[in-house]
């Protein structure tokens, strides 16, 4: 069963903040299967940050996949942290490597990938991509996992065909 007694995203007493995107806000909970390794697909159609240098707003989906190891992503908390992008002037480049770098952080997955595909700004669409590996996962292990998100990548390609 999981343990919620850490979790205080969820429930009425929610605050919002659109500004000051920090690792904090990420809960987190017990995988209860770390023996099994498994893939966990998360997708924010609705996200938000600000340009830096002419404070105009730019939207895109965020695309989280990662292998847990000891820890997993409570997703409403995770909403919440990526709603602190709103008003938070980076470029798309940077809002993508700090989510994978907040996330390595809390969770500390055995592999994670953060995918942002900003709508076009100019003619120009950006799709930055981030990556992140546990250092103690060794060959075999790294190639299971890639394995494992080549799999999920293939099924939900299929499901929304």
């Amino acid at each position: 069963m999981s343990d919620t007694s850490k979790l205080t995203a969820l429930g009425n007493n929610t605050t919002y903040r659109y500004d000051n995107p920090v690792s904090a806000t990420l809960e987190v909970f017990d995988n209860q299967h770390p023996l099994s390794p498994y893939v966990i697909g998360l997708e924010c159609t609705e996200f938000t940050s600000l340009c830096p240098m002419t404070g105009q707003p730019d939207w895109g989906v965020i695309q989280i996949v990662y292998v847990p190891d000891k820890l997993c992503i409570e997703s409403k908390s995770l909403k919440l942290y990526l709603g602190c992008y709103r008003n938070h002037g980076s470029f798309h480049e940077d809002c993508v490597n700090q989510i994978a770098d907040d996330i390595c952080i809390r969770i500390s997955p055995l592999m994670l990938r953060v995918y942002g595909d900003f709508n076009s700004r100019g003619g120009i669409a950006i799709k930055p991509l981030a990556l992140r590996r546990s250092k103690s996962l060794g060959e075999l292990q790294s190639e299971n996992c890639y394995d494992l998100i080549k799999q999920y990548d293939q099924i939900t390609k299929n499901a929304s065909s």
